[in-house]
């Protein structure tokens, strides 16, 4: 009897190397198929990456996991690090009159304690736990489309109708700007849900000495990621994709048997064609945000226990949140040293993209000593993050389109989309996306093989 013929092995190309890919990728290789990844710039790991200045380690955007990201703890898991993790009960800090109140969130009764809301006005908080109740379980990081019937109006209006000024300019409206980076009256109150959901539900932040993205660089040790390698078209052929992409070495073509796009929204668009119309439309209807994403690295750390500092807009209209990373994770920092963080707003963030880094660094610096007298006084390092795009920023009906974007995702397609469109933008939707991308794929191209 002749020896059974092993079916070969799937070759598949990833498009980016930022959260979404390095997930779709690793996920695919565990399956056994062969991968090869394509990211434009020089590093892995996209918004979720970390870099070190003068032995300051400062994450260039995600600088956190909460408890509740599941997809990225899978991943974790499966790469058997999840020893490494440290867990953190982090406190959020708001700025008001000169001070910083504090809520716990592993310790409800700081909510009642924290002087920046009048007791007479936390009573009015029984509403959001209410209503979070009713959203939670639409509330996912995987297709946020399930909360499209809660997405009637903007986090704004919702505010307004329901809570007292100090609540909502002191905490709800500061949530959303800190984690959108855009103004309330132009967000989906989707997303304040989402943002309750990660900021306030998770019982703890997973955090890591060697910043949030240490993960997604074990993954890409296993991989093979070409960077500088910048995709201009993929498209599907018969029993395959083919791909045309751009290096400092020219123009190549390669063919495979399936793709995934884990790239924004205008990077898909750009590059596949194909797309149907109601992929398209969804896709051309994101609005996304702008972010300028300071670091600095201080001598002496601030004597505050927050993890974040949320910046209400009438302190300041252009900064959203300062980050402590010291107090994510030991390591980050020399001894005795701080990282502070800033997280500009995508308005502020537009109009400065093409400011140099020592203005940049030096606006923040000026910026934080003026909301915290020395904080920032003896700054030792820095760096500079420019995104854009940045985050998805869901205006009212942007989840009734994601509903129709899904309705119509073709999972025979030898070309899957993983962007960060498929939730609120996050290490963890981005994660979610490109597991979701692999294991279609798996499923189409094991079928084919039979």
């Amino acid at each position: 009897m002749p020896e059974p013929v092993e079916a070969p092995r799937p070759r598949v190309t990833v498009v980016g190397a930022g959260a979404a890919g390095i997930s779709a990728a690793f996920w695919l290789r565990r399956a056994g198929a062969r991968v090869r990844v394509l990211e434009a710039g020089e590093q892995i790991g996209g918004r979720a990456g970390t870099v070190t200045v003068r032995g300051y380690r400062f994450d260039t955007a995600a600088g956190a996991l909460p408890s509740t990201y599941a997809a990225t703890l899978r991943l974790i898991d499966a790469l058997g690090v999840r020893h490494e993790l440290q867990a953190r009960g982090a406190v959020i800090g708001a700025l008001r009159n000169g001070r910083v109140h504090r809520i716990a969130r592993r310790n409800p009764l700081t909510f009642l304690t924290a002087r920046h809301i009048p007791a007479r006005d936390k009573v009015a908080l029984w509403r959001l736990g209410l209503d979070l109740g009713r959203a939670f379980r639409s509330i996912n990081y995987l297709d946020l489309g399930s909360a499209a019937r809660f997405d009637t109006q903007t986090v704004h209006d919702y505010c307004a109708a329901h809570y007292p000024d100090s609540v909502r300019e002191n905490l709800l409206e500061p949530i959303t700007r800190a984690l959108v980076l855009t103004e309330p009256e132009r967000t989906s109150v989707v997303d304040l849900f989402a943002a309750c959901r990660s900021l306030l539900v998770a019982g703890h932040l997973l955090t890591h000495p060697d910043g949030v993205g240490f993960f997604l660089a074990r993954a890409a040790g296993h991989l093979d990621v070409t960077t500088g390698a910048r995709v201009e078209e993929v498209t599907e052929v018969d029993d395959g994709v083919r791909l045309r992409w751009r290096s400092g070495e020219g123009t190549h073509e390669e063919t495979a048997d399936a793709a995934v796009l884990a790239v924004p929204g205008p990077a898909a668009l750009a590059i596949h064609p194909a797309l149907v119309p109601e992929q398209r439309k969804y896709l051309e209807n994101l609005d996304y945000s702008a972010a300028v994403v300071v670091s600095l690295g201080v001598a002496r750390a601030p004597i505050e226990p927050s993890s974040m500092v949320l910046i209400p807009r009438d302190v300041d209209p252009d900064l959203a949140v300062i980050g402590l990373g010291h107090n994510l994770a030991p390591g980050r920092a020399p001894a005795g040293g701080g990282v502070l963080t800033a997280f500009w707003m995508s308005e502020w963030s537009s109009r400065h993209l093409a400011d140099s880094d020592d203005e940049l660094v030096a606006h923040t610096r000026a910026t934080i000593n003026r909301l915290r007298p020395g904080w920032a006084e003896d700054v030792r390092a820095a760096h500079v993050a420019r995104w854009h795009p940045a985050l998805v920023a869901s205006r009212v009906g942007s989840y009734a389109g994601l509903v129709d974007f899904h309705a119509h995702t073709d999972a025979r397609s030898r070309i899957q989309l993983a962007g960060d469109y498929h939730a609120q933008s996050s290490v963890n939707a981005s994660i979610a996306a490109g597991e979701r991308a692999a294991h279609v794929l798996i499923d189409g191209l094991t079928t084919t093989t039979k």
